[in-house]
């Protein structure tokens, strides 16, 4: 039998997540954070219960108790994971607002953090450990790779392929066909007209390479 959800990380990302999970009348038992400052504390009157090595909660993991991610951080992210791996087979679960609109044939994968009113069309293909923010609209047949971040409101039209750890800003416009490849980087508000090479910093209307050489 389920106990709840044990959340791991205390970042703006959290109350969201628990916003998700109360919506979705999901019960969180608490959280876990290794920063001191956030102990004996509640966020959301959940409590941060102490350390992400807590093994007296660790354990609860083993019991029906899923996990779910909260740090917006990247590098966060991976080491969490690599860190519940130790501790369980389970994999980390998703939050995904019910408001989301998912059009048949999306696929989505692991550890997912999905906020309201993100519109996937068909064919679309989600990750693993993605974060995308309020208002997104993903067009159909676009493929998101592992570990990217979406901000608010932004647009990626059909067929659209963005590589694994890619950063979009909010409010940001890709259009059709195009590829950004590995840990780009798309600055807020920028119109992204053709291909990005990887690692490249764009920014702008057209979005243009601001990365120094």
């Amino acid at each position: 039998m389920q106990k709840g959800i044990l959340v791991f990380g205390v970042c703006q990302l959290t109350k969201g997540a628990l916003e998700i999970f109360h919506q979705n009348n999901v019960m969180v038992y608490g959280i876990l954070e290794d920063e001191a400052k956030w102990h004996h504390m509640e966020i959301v009157t959940i409590p941060v219960l102490g350390t992400t090595d807590h093994p007296a909660f660790l354990a609860l993991l083993n019991e029906s108790c899923p996990a779910f991610i909260a740090y917006g951080n990247t590098s966060k992210r991976k080491s969490c994971l690599e860190f519940l791996a130790t501790q369980t087979q389970e994999l980390p679960i998703s939050a995904i607002h019910p408001t989301v609109s998912i059009a048949r044939e999306v696929q989505l994968g692991k550890g997912n953090y999905i906020d309201t009113r993100v519109c996937l069309a068909p064919e679309v293909r989600i990750g693993s450990y993605c974060i995308l923010h309020s208002g997104i609209v993903i067009e159909a047949e676009t493929k998101i790779h592992d570990w990217v971040q979406i901000g608010s409101g932004s647009v990626l039209g059909t067929g659209v392929t963005i590589e694994e750890e890619v950063f979009i800003g909010p409010g940001v416009t890709v259009v059709s066909g195009v590829t950004i490849q590995k840990r780009a980087s798309i600055g807020a508000g920028s119109v992204v007209l053709g291909n990005v090479k990887a690692g490249d910093i764009l920014l702008g209307n057209p979005a243009k390479s601001i990365k120094k050489t």
